[in-house]
């Protein structure tokens, strides 16, 4: 964090960097997309049955959507991520921002269901393809 001395209560906020020097931006959309299709993964695999409040598959399908806002977030992934319409990032940042700030209480869980199933996976495809190629 920053140089706070141990006890002092204080928190300083570290200001986001938009790269490091070196780092390869691609490679960190390939870290991002591999954790997202992870989470998607886990989040529908056992079905709609098992996609309950509270469970870990819900829990992954709101990682999902949370690290694909987190995409557009900084801009930094721009430049390989043309293809994904800017209705596509307001949705995800309205539904990530739901999901994290508000909690479940107020989620559409059918909503949040499509999206992980219908909506979200050929956007995970062209990020996939963005990063790879």
């Amino acid at each position: 964090m920053t140089d706070v001395p141990p006890g002092s209560g204080k928190f300083t906020r570290i200001p986001r960097t938009s790269g490091s020097p070196g780092v390869d931006v691609r490679a960190k959309l390939r870290d991002s997309v591999e954790a997202i299709e992870a989470f998607l993964h886990h989040a529908v695999a056992s079905g709609r049955d098992a996609f309950r409040r509270n469970s870990p598959a819900y829990a992954s399908g709101s990682m999902a959507v949370i690290r694909a806002a987190a995409l557009f977030e900084t801009g930094e992934f721009d430049d390989l991520l043309t293809e994904t319409p800017a209705d596509v990032r307001r949705a995800l940042r309205t539904l990530r921002n739901t999901a994290s700030h508000s909690g479940y209480r107020s989620m559409d869980d059918d909503l949040l269901w499509l999206t992980l199933t219908r909506d979200l996976p050929p956007h995970v495809a062209s990020w996939r393809r963005a990063a790879f190629d």
